[in-house]
C-alpha cells in the first residue's frame, strides 16, 4: 500500500522531489521561520490505516463477554473446560493416578475469572481424584489377580469419561459426571 508524499520506487531518496535551497526545517540562522513546503504537499492523514486494526487494547465492539456476565461460557471459557476433562482424562491413562493434575493446574490458574471454568475444573478434578483412589485400590488388588482387571476398568473409564466431558464443555455445557463426588467445590 503506498502512502502519500512517499517517493516512486525509482527515486529511492527523493532528491527529485526537493527545491533547491535550504534544508526544510532548518530556517534561517536568524531563526527565521522555515521555508514553505513544495507543490503536491498534503498534511499526513489522521487516524489509522484503511484496514488496520488499533494497535493494543480491546478489539472492536469490546471483549467477549463471559459466563460470569451472560451465563454462556465464551470460547476461551469453552477451551479450558475441555482441558480440564480432557488433560484429566488422557493423563489418568497414561500416568495411572496422575489424572487430577491437569483439572488441578486449571481449577487453580483460572478458578477466579469464570464461574464456568471454575465448575468444569473442579468437577474433573473430584472425578480424576475418585479415579486415583480406584488405580490405589487396585493395585492393591493386583496382589490377588482382580487388581489387574480393575485396574484397566477404571483406566478405561477414566479415558472415555474424560472425553465426553472434554466433549461437552467444548459446546458449553455444564457437563456432571454419572457417578463424583463434591470434595473441591
Amino acid at each position: 500500500m503506498a502512502y502519500p508524499n512517499t517517493p516512486p520506487p525509482e527515486d529511492p531518496d527523493d532528491r527529485g522531489r526537493r527545491r533547491p535551497g535550504p534544508e526544510p526545517g532548518n530556517g534561517s540562522a536568524a531563526g527565521g521561520p522555515p521555508p514553505e513546503p513544495g507543490p503536491g504537499y498534503e498534511p499526513p492523514p489522521g487516524g489509522y490505516a484503511p484496514g488496520t486494526p488499533p494497535q493494543g487494547g480491546y478489539a472492536p465492539g469490546g471483549p467477549e463477554p463471559s459466563s460470569a456476565t451472560s451465563g454462556q461460557p465464551n470460547a476461551s471459557e469453552r477451551q479450558m473446560g475441555m482441558i480440564a476433562h480432557l488433560g484429566g482424562g488422557l493423563a489418568g491413562f497414561f500416568f495411572s493416578g496422575f489424572g487430577w493434575v491437569v483439572p488441578l493446574i486449571v481449577y487453580l490458574v483460572k478458578r477466579d475469572e469464570s464461574p464456568f471454568v471454575r465448575d468444569q475444573s473442579a468437577q474433573a478434578l473430584n472425578f480424576q481424584i475418585l479415579v486415583t483412589i480406584g488405580i490405589v485400590v487396585s493395585w492393591v488388588l493386583a496382589f490377588v489377580l482382580i487388581g489387574l482387571l480393575t485396574w484397566a476398568v477404571v483406566a478405561i473409564v477414566c479415558l472415555v469419561m474424560g472425553i465426553l466431558g472434554g466433549v461437552a464443555a467444548n459446546r458449553g455445557e455444564w457437563y456432571r459426571y454419572p457417578f463424583n463426588v463434591n470434595w473441591v467445590k
